[in-house]
């Protein structure tokens, strides 16, 4: 079939603090999704994203 469209947003967010994401692509194990992600952070916070010291089993987060 035809190739799926891919989307980004036209605005980086931070004149109107509306943050969007671009759309999922055919990538493996969420490659794209992952550094999209970390783009978002970065436009909202103004930091970077930092996930070491994270193990499996450790709660990082009230349920």
């Amino acid at each position: 079939g035809p190739p799926i469209p891919l989307y980004a947003p036209v605005e980086d967010g931070t004149k109107d603090n509306v943050f969007i994401s671009k759309s999922y692509d055919a990538t493996s194990h969420f490659e794209t999704t992952t550094d999209d992600v970390r783009d978002i952070y970065r436009r909202i916070t103004g930091k970077e994203l930092v996930v070491e010291k994270l193990r499996e089993g450790i709660q990082v987060a009230a349920e």
